[in-house]
């Protein structure tokens, strides 16, 4: 199945449902949708790997002051954080949203594993190839008007490829 074909797959677009979820329990902020283009300014991303049955990879990617209002909502007050606090923000966030999506996934993603959160301040993110990734997408939200996106690419197991290509 080709990137652009990914809609007819709900396993990658239940991330809609983990990211508000993420939002609304651990922050008690609403998040929605507003796109599919990236956030525009990112300064700081984190990536999540998935590995057994079933690799994939979650990515968060936020403009400066979007981490540091998502800094500010983790920790419950404002402040002025040193990069580290934001790092960590970021970095927890998007192993939520990579923990909650696995646990959507079913059983052979309960056999996979999730990496600790790899954090990156380049404008120009580096990211892990997936060969022979079959699904994969990119999501802008927003919470209290500050944007961020989760790009999300997993290839499936040998024995599923040609399933979900056939899917449409």
């Amino acid at each position: 199945m080709k990137a652009r074909d990914c809609t007819q797959d709900q396993r990658i677009w239940q991330i809609d449902e983990v990211v508000a979820d993420v939002f609304q329990m651990m922050l008690r902020q609403s998040c929605e949708v507003v796109g599919d283009a990236a956030a525009s300014g990112i300064d700081i991303s984190a990536m999540v790997l998935l590995s057994g049955p079933i690799e994939a990879q979650c990515r968060v990617e936020f403009p400066h002051p979007t981490a540091k209002k998502l800094a500010n909502a983790l920790l419950g007050c404002e402040g002025i954080w040193e990069d580290a606090i934001i790092d960590d923000a970021v970095g927890e966030l998007c192993n939520m949203i990579a923990g909650g999506w696995k646990s959507k996934l079913g059983a052979m993603a309960s056999a996979s594993d999730l990496s600790v959160p790899v954090i990156s301040r380049s404008r120009a993110p580096d990211r892990i190839p997936l060969n022979g990734c079959s699904l994969s997408m990119r999501r802008t939200y927003a919470f209290d008007n500050s944007p961020f996106t989760v790009s999300l690419a997993i290839r499936e197991p040998l024995g599923n490829r040609s399933s979900a290509r056939s899917t449409k």
